[in-house]
């Protein structure tokens, strides 16, 4: 079991934006106070759930920073977009080509728009991220009696191993989150909503799951349509195994994640959404489970985030754990086929998410046939699917009957 007391040591947060206080999330807070010491907020009779921020003061601050990084992933986004492609023009570079674009780095990063792009993005995620992580530090206690409690009720459904060795990439502080997902024991809170921060810049609100819903819906069925056991390999928060048994009600839908802060929120939130879902600490790459075991095996945005060698080993054991005729629907970024047009400016943005957003394996994955993989490991593979949502690449994989 955890340590309650082995939180990240964080100094107090201050804003100059603080002021900004009339937010939504704030605004949701003050509606369900009556319930806000239990963090959760259930609206209508469908019971939905809303994790809250820990006080009305740290939800008027992230929904300025969810504001902040919308304007500048979108609006300030095609203005250094402008700005780069004059750059290339004045370096004689078509924008549209796919160059080496190492050479041009240089020019570009020092240019006064594109470096305040580069520099606000980062701030911005480092005051946000600061402010989440300090703020519910303080709360510690209120959460770990949460885990705490759930685990209780239901100990059949979570199952934990604080001895696993983890390996290196689980390490890695991934889109700057202090400790990665393995090394502050609220992880699973912080990257909760860090999510929704993130989903509301690019996407709209994810506050009821909206955008994972979709993905799972979208899982293809095995051709005889028997689907009795589900997984979601790399579950995070547990988003995605969730609507997974919403999609199969009658399936037994596990997830499983290498970290177990993660594993321990995503229990707790589904015993608060009355899903009985089971969720495990295991390793994608050697997850313990009998050969043949499941019918349908899901991910969301798993393989980008570990290195070269993980992908391909979780992809031999999706291949061992699922049944003949089952479905493996890995979602990621698009690769091959599905991959968008690798120009100039691409290029630069996808270096600008590794360099600054600590996307490390970014480039190792999409630099490689996704598809491809899936298929060398045995698998028939169909890349002919709409993504499961916009921005995605998804692929069907069928093991042979």
């Amino acid at each position: 079991m955890f340590n309650r007391r082995n939180v990240l040591s964080t100094a107090a947060y201050g804003s100059v934006f603080a002021w900004l206080f009339g937010s939504r999330q704030a605004n949701a807070a003050t509606e369900v106070s009556g319930e806000a010491s239990t963090g959760i907020a259930k609206q209508g009779p469908a019971k939905k759930v809303v994790e809250l921020m820990p006080n009305a003061d740290l939800a008027g601050r992230m929904d300025f920073h969810a504001g902040f990084l919308g304007w500048s992933i979108n609006d300030f986004e095609r203005t250094s977009s402008a700005r780069l492609d004059s750059l290339l023009r004045e370096k004689g570079v078509n924008p549209d080509a796919d160059v080496d674009l190492i050479p041009l780095l240089d020019d570009i990063r020092s240019d006064p728009v594109m470096a305040m792009r580069m520099r606000t993005w980062l701030s911005n995620q480092h005051l946000m991220l600061g402010g989440l992580e300090a703020s519910l530090g303080l709360e510690a206690d209120r959460y770990f009696d949460e885990m705490e409690a759930a685990e209780a009720r239901h100990p059949e459904r979570i199952e934990l191993n604080p001895d696993m060795k983890m390996p290196t990439y689980a390490k890695h502080e991934i889109h700057l989150q202090k400790g990665g997902y393995v090394g502050n024991p609220l992880a699973g809170y912080v990257n909760y909503h860090y999510g929704n921060i993130l989903y509301e810049a690019l996407f709209g609100s994810n506050i009821q799951d909206q955008r994972i819903a979709q993905m799972a819906n979208a899982v293809p069925l095995p051709e005889d349509g028997e689907v009795g056991r589900a997984l979601d390999m790399g579950c995070g928060t547990g988003r995605l195994a969730y609507g997974l048994k919403n999609r199969f009600p009658n399936a037994e839908v596990t997830g499983i994640d290498i970290a177990g802060p993660m594993v321990r929120f995503s229990h707790k939130r589904a015993v608060d959404l009355e899903i009985d879902c089971t969720f495990a600490q295991r390793n994608a790459e050697s997850t313990g489970y009998p050969d043949n075991h499941f019918d349908v095996i899901a991910s969301n945005i798993l393989h980008h985030e570990i290195d070269a060698a993980a992908t391909d080993n979780v992809i031999a054991e999706a291949f061992r754990i699922l049944r003949p005729g089952g479905v493996f629907y890995p979602i990621d970024h698009a690769t091959g086929k599905q991959a968008p047009q690798t120009t100039a400016k691409t290029k630069f943005w996808a270096f600008n998410d590794r360099a600054i957003n600590n996307e490390v394996w970014r480039d190792a994955f999409e630099s490689r046939d996704f598809a491809e993989l899936v298929r060398k490991a045995g698998f028939v593979v169909d890349e002919s699917l709409r993504p499961a949502v916009w921005g995605t690449g998804s692929i069907k994989a069928v093991k042979p009957a």
